[in-house]
């Protein structure tokens, strides 16, 4: 298959130009929001926290579900583990395990803070 009849295909000049600017624009912007949702959590109530928790959660089985994606488009759906993914999409997969991991431990925290009321 050509690279250019991709529907991924982006041409190199735009991604030089465009994507580290569109980089800096997401960084500052997530930078910004992470800045006042910390300084928010120290009086957060429970709906907050719960929300943070399935947040996470959600976005790291849909991470999960791109990185895993090859697999899935050679019919290998039972393969455990990063092992047999690529370099990219093990980073991904990696991510996806780590904001997992990050939403039980909200959601942990909501249950702690509902056991004691």
């Amino acid at each position: 298959m050509n690279k250019r009849n991709s529907d991924w295909y982006i041409s190199p000049d735009w991604l030089w130009g465009a994507g580290p600017l569109i980089m800096l624009a997401c960084i500052s912007l997530l930078g910004s929001q992470l800045l006042t949702i910390m300084a928010q959590l120290q009086t957060a109530d429970i709906r907050t926290l719960y929300g943070f928790g399935l947040g996470a959660g959600v976005l790291g089985a849909i991470l999960l579900f791109v990185a895993r994606l090859p697999l899935y488009k050679q019919r290998r759906f039972w393969v455990f583990g990063p092992r047999q993914l690529d370099r990219k999409h093990r980073r991904i997969y990696w991510v996806a395990c780590i904001l997992v991991a990050v939403g039980l431990l909200w959601l942990g925290v909501v249950w702690l803070r509902t056991q004691g009321n």
